[in-house]
């Protein structure tokens, strides 16, 4: 027997999913039928390409992780073929994974340009943490996502793609409000809005102020960088934000930058895609096309 293109979906979708069930119903099989293709497949291959403990999803052994690469970038040759040739237009719906912070400022309007260029191709947009988002890469269940980080992960490949500046801002009647020639220093006993006390940009900020601060007085934290900026909107305390963020506020006078001569934060943001994988023309154009606009691109205004 030789190995065919049906036991190859089975196999990536129950590897996806953790299902024949699931994987069966995706592909529109019965679960028999999904179940007798996973099995030939490992018969031919000689191995065992999942292991199965009761009460427990299917768990991919090594050697299918080895393989799951192979085969989504066989899937992907072959769709490719029976979908469009090299010079078709665009078309289709991409799925792209994003942080939150950048879900909700610059990447909306790059995928309302890039839709315009293409206008058969359609974008969905789902804002994770980076935690869930690198769990999806690996499992391919992504092909491109942008985060606020630039780790070294197994399976993942990054490049950098913009230079993303965070600012101190505070209510127009905050004390602290158009004061010029700022220190950390005198920051000292002002109340802050912030992420939550695990996130990133939360630690990241108290290891720089800690020295000079100790610890900080937070009044209000969220999980959302929204809530923050709302808070500090209503005169909650200090808020370290992206800029990117509070920019509208700060042209319209519901938010007033700190000048602070001593702070200065600044975080790359990454395009994160799987390694070792054919990425489909149409994700492969969408990274080009952020690449282009990465940090030579202007930030505008966000409502």
């Amino acid at each position: 027997m030789k190995v065919t293109l049906r036991q190859l979906l089975v196999f990536d979708a129950v590897a996806t999913l953790g299902s024949v069930t699931r994987a069966a119903t995706k592909l529109n099989m019965s679960q028999s039928a999904a179940s007798s293709a996973l099995t030939d497949l490992q018969i031919i291959l000689g191995r065992s390409l999942f292991a199965h403990v009761k009460g427990r999803p299917l768990q991919i052994t090594d050697e299918g992780k080895r393989l799951q690469p192979l085969v989504r970038s066989v899937l992907g040759e072959v769709n490719e073929i029976e979908v469009s040739s090299s010079e078709a237009p665009l078309s289709g719906r991409l799925v792209v994974g994003s942080t939150a912070m950048i879900a909700e400022t610059v990447l909306p309007r790059l995928c309302i340009e890039f839709m315009e260029l293409h206008p058969d191709v359609r974008i969905m947009v789902q804002a994770e943490s980076v935690g869930d988002l690198f769990e999806r890469l690996q499992r391919f269940e992504l092909e491109t996502a942008l985060i606020e980080i630039f780790p070294d992960m197994e399976g993942i490949e990054l490049t950098k793609w913009r230079t993303d500046e965070l600012i101190l801002v505070v209510a127009p009647d905050h004390p602290l409000a158009g004061r010029s020639d700022l220190r950390i220093a005198d920051l000292a006993g002002h109340k802050w809005c912030t992420r939550e006390q695990f996130s990133s940009n939360t630690a990241r900020l108290r290891y720089m102020l800690h020295e000079q601060l100790g610890q900080l007085p937070v009044a209000f934290e969220s999980t959302s960088n929204w809530a923050v900026r709302h808070a500090v909107i209503a005169g909650g305390g200090i808020g370290c934000l992206s800029r990117a963020i509070v920019q509208f506020d700060l042209d319209n006078g519901r938010l007033c930058q700190l000048d602070v001569g001593d702070f200065t934060y600044t975080r790359s943001l990454s395009l994160a895609r799987p390694k070792a994988i054919w990425r489909g023309r149409l994700a492969r154009a969408f990274d080009a096309f952020l690449l282009e606009r990465g940090d030579l691109a202007e930030t505008k205004p966000i409502g």
